[in-house]
């Protein structure tokens, strides 16, 4: 069996998509309804489980920001033996408009999506900032090298 590329590329368009329309209930057909699923932010307070917490965080998320536009890097999707588990990685530039507040910035994406019912769901995800001059020279200065 070939892998599903497109259906993993469509789930997570849509995905990204519901940011730009700022619609929760695109989401919802992206993202797993489950308890146990799980979301990481950049920030030390962002850690949601179960589709309630993500739903909630992103309706909040929605209402805050009027306008958000993404530049897509790319994309890296894996599969599992059988193909019913994915992994994705995508890093992004997204611009963001708060108010009045114009904003770009990098974003890193990574998911893990499973085949359900012949339909692919994210069951967890990590969007993160990078930094720079932080992890590094604090690793450095503790005998890590990265030569």
């Amino acid at each position: 069996m070939a892998p599903d590329i497109k259906g993993v590329s469509d789930v997570i368009n849509r995905y990204l998509e519901s940011y730009v329309k700022r619609n929760v209930d695109l989401m919802a057909t992206t993202i797993a309804q489950d308890s146990n699923t799980i979301g990481f932010g950049t920030d030390a307070g962002e850690y949601w489980k179960g589709w309630t917490t993500i739903k909630n965080v992103a309706e909040k998320q929605f209402k805050a920001i009027v306008e958000v536009s993404w530049t897509r890097g790319q994309p890296q999707i894996n599969f599992s033996r059988d193909g019913n588990v994915a992994w994705y990685a995508e890093e992004l530039v997204g611009n963001f408009l708060s108010g009045n507040t114009k904003t770009t910035s990098k974003v890193r994406f990574t998911c893990v999506l499973e085949k359900r019912n012949n339909n692919w769901l994210i069951t967890q995800f990590h969007r993160s900032v990078p930094v720079e001059k932080y992890a590094v020279p604090y690793l450095e200065t503790h005998g890590v090298s990265f030569d």
